[in-house]
């Protein structure tokens, strides 16, 4: 059953679902059968295209999903206002988001999947990081729809009873480290460690600030992971995860000194942006993607510092 969520769409920042399902936030997002898009939502198998103002998918189990695709795609926000406010902040940021309307912040419905996928993120190329989500994601259920099989992205149980072990004979190609981060995370979620509960730390009561905090509770998880998953999965919009491509960015577009540090960048873009910054974040960092893109440079293209020895 294919069904259709109709949404009000801005005029001057128009959505685009082919561009904003590979911005570089969710990964595990492929096409499927010429227009359609495959991905995994939060136990939900799903395929979905765009006609016009309307987004017709279908899911597996014929649910519907209006309510959770409305929220991950953020499609009730102001874009309106928020981009204006934006582009009335900085001219540069303005350049931005006039040359890319489209963009816009996902809001991920698992923070446990989220946070597993900027764990994997460290020091990696995307492409890296959608293949080894993906194959963690091959311990979870399998599910079908229209021929197209994928797996449940595995629960934090689910990952304590593979283990360590079973991460590492994966294929995964990183540092025992982040095998170690996953496992150790899922602990401290079941023992409740510090108040970790991360669907509790997405609710809108729940300020940023504890939500970062207490996610840096978890074993080997830094600044910039904390700020992936506050901002991508728990909806804080005021986070501001710093990369190798956003600090390239606020270097070229601000007046802070080279060497700059990650606490006094995110110091810099709240003064400016407030509680807009995750969307200004998103503007620099596709520009600087899009801008080595161009130039045929390639380096280690993960939400992280290049040679960094800061924790992921």
């Amino acid at each position: 059953m294919t069904r259709q969520l109709c949404f009000k769409d801005s005029e001057k920042y128009p959505f685009c679902l082919d561009k904003v399902l590979y911005a570089a936030q969710d990964f595990r997002w492929c096409k499927w059968n010429g227009e359609w898009h495959s991905g995994v939502l939060d136990g939900n198998l799903i395929h979905i295209r765009q006609v016009s103002n309307v987004l017709e998918y279908k899911s597996h189990s014929g649910a519907d999903l209006d309510e959770m695709l409305c929220r991950y795609f953020r499609l009730d926000d102001p874009i309106d206002d928020i981009y204006d406010e934006l582009a009335s902040r900085d001219p540069k940021i303005a350049q931005l988001v006039e040359n890319y309307p489209w963009l816009r912040v996902l809001r991920q419905p698992d923070p446990w999947e989220c946070l597993v996928a900027y764990i994997c993120a460290g020091n990696s190329k995307i492409e890296q990081t959608t293949e080894r989500v993906n194959k963690i994601a091959g311990l979870g259920r399998r599910v079908e729809l229209d021929g197209d099989v994928r797996t449940i992205f595995p629960t934090w149980e689910e990952i304590l009873c593979a283990g360590e072990g079973q991460l590492q004979k994966m294929g995964l190609r990183f540092p025992q480290k982040h095998s170690a981060a996953i496992v150790q995370a899922a602990e401290r979620i079941r023992d409740g460690e510090g108040e970790i509960e991360l669907r509790y730390l997405a609710r809108p009561n729940v300020a940023y600030k504890k939500a970062r905090r207490q996610l840096l509770n978890l074993y080997y998880v830094g600044p910039k992971t904390a700020d992936c998953v506050s901002l991508f999965a728990l909806g804080k919009t005021e986070a501001f995860p710093v990369d190798i491509w956003v600090e390239r960015a606020v270097k070229d577009y601000s007046e802070l000194p080279a060497n700059a540090s990650y606490n006094e960048i995110v110091e810099w873009a709240g003064n400016l942006f407030r509680d807009c910054a995750g969307y200004a974040n998103q503007f620099l960092f596709y520009a600087e993607r899009e801008k080595d893109n161009s130039s045929g440079l390639n380096p280690c293209d993960g939400r992280d510092t290049e040679g960094s020895s800061r924790l992921f």
